[in-house]
Parts: C-alpha cells; sequence; structure tokens
C-alpha cells in the first residue's frame, strides 16, 4: 500500500481486493451515501465529511487535510491483511461459501461513541431506518460541515444528545430507544471513556458495555468489532443466528454453547468473518425458505 496526498486529495494505491460498495454498504456504518455517479460515496468520517471513491487498486478520498492520511487508513482498515482471512475462508468448507459475494468487505473503524448510539438505534431495526433516524439525529444537533456546496453533519458531541429531550428523539424516529440514547449519552459526556475497553479481554470488555442502557449482547458486540479492535467480537442477530445454524448445523437448531464453540473455532478474526456471512446470508436469504414455509 502506497499513498499521495496532492491539493487535499488522497490517493492510496495497492488495494485492488478492496470493495468499498460492499463495505459501505453491509450494515456496519450508517452515514455513507451513494453519489449520483455511481461510483463515489459521501460519508463523514471522525467530523470530517469527504467524498471517496474507488478505482482500480485506488482508493480517492477528498479533502483530505495534512496529517489525516492516518485517520482514513485507520478508518478503512487499509493495513489489515484481508487476503490471508479470505483465503483461510476459502480453505474452509463450510465457509467458503461466503467469498464470491462477500470478498472485498472490509471492517471499518469507526468512532466509539458515534457506534454506540448508532448501533442502540439499531436494535430491532432495518439498515435504512437506522441510517434514516441517525442522519435526523446529526441534522438536530450536529456540527454543519459543507463539502462542494452540500450540507452535511458531523455526529453529535455526547453533551448536546444528553442535552435533549426524551421528546425530541423521539420525533426523530427513535421510540422506545430515547431514553437510553439520553442515559448513555450522558454517561459519555460525564467522563467515561469508551476508549479504554479497546485493550480489556473481550468478555470484561462486553461486561463493561452491557450496563449501559440499552446495550444488550448484540449491541456491544457491533461496538466492540466495529470502534473498539476487538475483531474476536460476534454479534449475532436474525440473519447470522440463520447462518451460522445452516452453515454449520444444517437442519437441527444449536444449543446456545453448540452456536459458542462454533463462533470459537472461526478463530481471532471471528467478528471480521462474521461480516462476510452476513453479508452472504442477506444477499442469499439464507434460510428464508425454510423460515416463510414453516409456520
Amino acid at each position: 500500500m502506497k499513498y499521495s496526498l496532492i491539493d487535499k486529495t488522497l490517493r492510496i494505491s495497492g488495494i485492488e481486493e478492496f470493495d468499498l460498495e460492499k463495505s459501505c454498504k453491509c450494515g456496519q456504518a450508517f452515514r455513507w451515501t451513494p453519489c449520483a455517479d455511481g461510483e463515489s460515496w459521501l460519508g463523514v468520517v471522525r467530523s470530517r465529511a469527504v467524498k471517496v471513491s474507488k478505482s482500480g487498486d485506488e482508493l480517492t478520498i477528498f479533502p483530505c487535510a495534512p496529517g489525516d492520511e492516518r485517520i482514513f487508513i485507520d478508518y478503512f482498515d487499509l493495513e489489515r491483511d484481508y487476503m490471508s482471512i479470505e483465503r483461510s475462508l476459502a480453505r474452509d468448507p463450510r465457509l467458503c461459501v461466503c467469498l464470491p459475494g462477500a470478498s472485498g468487505i472490509r471492517v471499518f473503524n469507526q468512532e466509539p461513541f458515534e457506534a454506540l448510539i448508532s448501533f442502540i438505534i439499531s436494535a430491532n431495526n432495518n439498515i435504512k431506518r437506522i441510517s434514516g433516524i441517525v442522519e435526523r439525529l446529526c441534522r438536530l444537533c450536529g456540527e454543519e460541515i459543507e463539502l462542494k456546496g452540500e450540507k452535511l453533519y458531523a455526529f453529535p458531541a455526547a453533551e448536546r444528545i444528553a442535552a435533549l429531550s426524551e421528546d425530541e428523539l423521539k420525533a426523530i424516529g427513535t421510540g422506545y430507544r430515547a431514553p437510553y440514547i439520553k442515559a448513555s449519552a450522558r454517561r459519555i459526556g460525564e467522563g467515561y471513556d469508551l476508549e479504554t475497553l479497546r485493550g480489556l479481554p473481550l468478555n470484561q470488555a462486553r461486561k463493561e458495555l452491557l450496563t449501559f442502557p440499552g446495550v444488550g449482547p448484540k449491541v456491544a458486540d457491533c461496538v466492540l468489532l466495529f470502534s473498539l479492535g476487538h475483531t474476536d467480537a460476534f454479534p449475532i442477530d436474525v440473519w447470522i443466528g440463520r447462518a451460522m445454524t445452516e452453515l454449520f448445523f444444517g437442519s437441527e437448531q444449536p444449543t446456545k454453547a453448540e452456536l459458542n464453540h462454533a463462533v470459537e473455532s472461526i478463530g481471532r478474526y471471528s467478528g471480521i468473518v462474521q461480516q462476510y456471512i452476513f453479508y452472504y446470508a442477506r444477499e442469499v436469504k439464507l434460510g428464508r425458505e425454510r423460515e416463510d414455509t414453516a409456520g
């Protein structure tokens, strides 16, 4: 991988295997919007509004200020050897079916507070609706940023979200999650540092996150995987539960212990592999026929 910064344009080459579209659409981050040109994506990374595109082995990011190069290299996880992970998947008779459609996905390293609030919003929700709520929250109390005449908004600071009333939060569609969002934001605003969870063992970090209002096991693992570097955190929702059952157990419903053992067998990058499984499961609607005919 090589990169250069000229006239606020960051060009990162040597990453041909990175699929930007799949990575933006796979449900891990909710603030990437496709541009009319069909090639670029608009997003906000750590309060920086950017337009990102991918052609061949080169990723282009505009604008990028001098000194910010590492922010984007880290965000898109460009220094991890995903080809090694994909080779391991290709050798696994249970998981190799995920590769043809999901190859090229990368796990983004998001800002932890943004991830916390976004995934509290994600509970019992779909990607389109989550994205809408998060965007309305940013417009409600985030800082305005302009990019080539287009207005975008930074994710709000914890203090700003904590200052909102529950009614204001419900008005943007958060529903029953409003008090959880407000209380969790208040806790962060009062000084709780989510970064301390980065260096803890997975089980201990998960236990800490579960003390936040509105955070269950799936939300906790999403925050740990998508913002705090725990590559073995394995969020399990309906799609993943269905996929793991069919890929590892066939028609038999596994016990919780059996499912946990299957996850552990994937190894230290099980969370990254989870994204391949999730993308594959949604793409082929894995298990939907059996589910639809069960009743």
